[in-house]
């Protein structure tokens, strides 16, 4: 299921009554009197929304989307004022996107429904098939596939209808996703791919998360050759638009399938560019894992001088983190011991 975005974990219970609390301040909805005028009266009321609106966007770049949803929710009720509903309507999409960041997924989804009730008013298609497609999303990770096939019928076919290409190929991939979990797996694949036809040129990201997505269905049918060439097309995408996410993702699922082959040199090398991946990315718990798992292969070939470098280098990530006692680091100094009564 390919979403724009990156997923965020925030545990700690201030982070979520926080969310609880935003996520109930409601916006008005729209009239259809209201629909076409813009006060344009007060030009520094407009300006400070313009600049709260920039302002949520810094610090969500800053990794602070609870700020930015406060700071949005503040720039909607300046948008009411100069009654901007298109704006209104598209800093609705903004809070949604960071709730879902937030995993907050219900007040993503009660603002995504907002957006799509300015959508409807205002006759905005793209912005009503956008969000539609996000509330498919959302209703298929509750596993409510009868609602989720429902909606995105509708929406597949308003896409189809106002040759919205983009909106087209993500509700294509919402139908291969919905046919995957009732178990067709070859419809999905079907969907996948005339979904990846139909993704346009400057959102070739969303096509390689479609790659994934297909190769999922391929593994789950034991095709482990046409999985490594779709998730092998999933990493050449991210690699050529370096794309971390999408790369981290896409090599994650070709270990596993070369695993099945068994093929442990691309399996090695893959390792190795994880690893570097996950250190670049600023994630040395996963760089120690991944360190872990690559000592295990090589003591599976009998190379322990490699498997010590491996271990040693797993231990030195792991000692980075901030909790001395993490699992990595216990497992990684287990498995030096280990190496060392050989």
């Amino acid at each position: 299921m390919y979403r724009k975005r990156q997923k965020m974990s925030f545990a700690n219970v201030g982070a979520i009554i926080l969310a609880a609390f935003v996520g109930a301040i409601i916006v008005p909805m729209p009239t259809q009197a209201q629909q076409t005028t813009v006060n344009p009266a007060n030009r520094a009321v407009r300006d400070e929304a313009d600049r709260l609106l920039d302002r949520g966007y810094a610090q969500l770049k800053d990794g602070n989307p609870r700020e930015a949803i406060k700071t949005w929710l503040y720039a909607i009720g300046y948008y009411r004022r100069v009654n901007d509903q298109p704006a209104i309507s598209y800093t609705l999409a903004r809070v949604s996107d960071a709730y879902e960041l937030m995993g907050s997924v219900q007040p993503a989804q009660d603002t995504t429904q907002q957006r799509i009730r300015y959508a409807n008013t205002l006759q905005d298609n793209g912005a009503k098939l956008e969000s539609s497609n996000n509330l498919v999303s959302f209703t298929i990770s509750q596993n409510k596939l009868e609602s989720a096939a429902k909606l995105n019928k509708a929406t597949l076919d308003l896409a189809v209808k106002n040759d919205q290409r983009l909106n087209t190929a993500i509700a294509l991939n919402n139908e291969g996703l919905i046919a995957s979990r009732y178990g067709d797996q070859m419809a999905a694949i079907k969907q996948y791919y005339a979904a990846i036809a139909r993704y346009p040129i400057r959102e070739v990201i969303g096509e390689g998360y479609v790659y994934v997505n297909s190769g999922d269905s391929f593994m789950s049918l034991d095709d482990y050759k046409s999985a490594i060439k779709d998730y092998g097309m999933a990493l050449t995408i991210a690699r050529q638009y370096r794309n971390y996410a999408l790369m981290s993702v896409a090599s994650d699922r070709l270990i596993a399938a070369y695993l099945e082959v068994p093929n442990f040199y691309r399996i090695e090398g893959l390792l190795q560019n994880r690893s570097s991946l996950a250190l670049v990315m600023g994630d040395r718990e996963t760089a120690a894992i991944v360190q872990r798992y690559l000592g295990d292969l090589y003591l599976s070939f009998g190379n322990l001088p490699k498997a010590r470098v491996a271990y040693q280098e797993s231990y030195d990530f792991a000692a980075m983190l901030e909790d001395s006692s993490s699992l990595p680091l216990r497992e990684a100094y287990y498995k030096l011991q280990a190496l060392e009564r050989m």
